[in-house]
């Protein structure tokens, strides 16, 4: 257990200065805080799970997870893409990271969500429930994702029934661009 104090809130309107900071100072840059500008305000998004993290009041982690679809069909059951996870610097390795997941899991469920995605870090993302390969498990990336890198492209099931569908995962339009993609 850690000896922080950390809380956990579903973001409002009135957080989005806190998320952009939180993520230029986690990313270094302002790419993914527009991102998630964009994201937040792309109704194609929703339903969509947006979670800030604090520490004393200071905002110190976000994650956001966003709809996606089977080969772009709304009907299919409900998905999400984990895009992005922001841990600013001085917090990161206190398992803020882990936390933001935990909480956005049981948020997720209660949604109906039955699976999430992610593109991401090859060892961390598993070591939070999510298994290596969606490619190869049925479910191709919007782009198709270098051989060296397709073990970063995870799913995560939330439901103890099988999916029962299969095909290519569609998202939000924001991330529905190739640069989003790549490396």
């Amino acid at each position: 257990m850690t000896p922080y104090n950390f809380t956990i809130h579903i973001t409002t309107e009135r957080d989005i200065n806190d998320i952009r900071e939180v993520e230029t100072n986690a990313f270094g840059f302002s790419k993914e805080a527009d991102l998630v500008a964009d994201l937040l305000g792309d109704e194609t998004a929703h339903p969509m799970l947006s979670l800030l993290a604090r520490h004393q009041g200071k905002s110190i982690g976000h994650i956001l997870f966003t709809r996606a679809t089977l080969n772009g069909e709304i009907d299919t059951p409900l998905m999400h893409i984990l895009a992005p996870l922001a841990v600013i610097p001085e917090y990161q390795g206190m398992g803020v990271g882990g936390l933001l997941i935990r909480h956005s899991i049981k948020h997720l469920k209660a949604m109906g969500c039955q699976m999430v995605f992610v593109l991401g870090h090859a060892t961390y993302y598993p070591r939070h429930g999510f298994e290596p390969y969606a490619e190869e498990k049925g479910y191709p990336a919007p782009y198709p994702i270098p051989v060296q890198y397709q073990s970063c492209w995870m799913l995560q099931s939330l439901s103890a029934q099988p999916l029962g569908q299969t095909g290519r995962i569609q998202c939000a339009q924001t991330l529905m661009k190739p640069e989003h993609w790549r490396e």
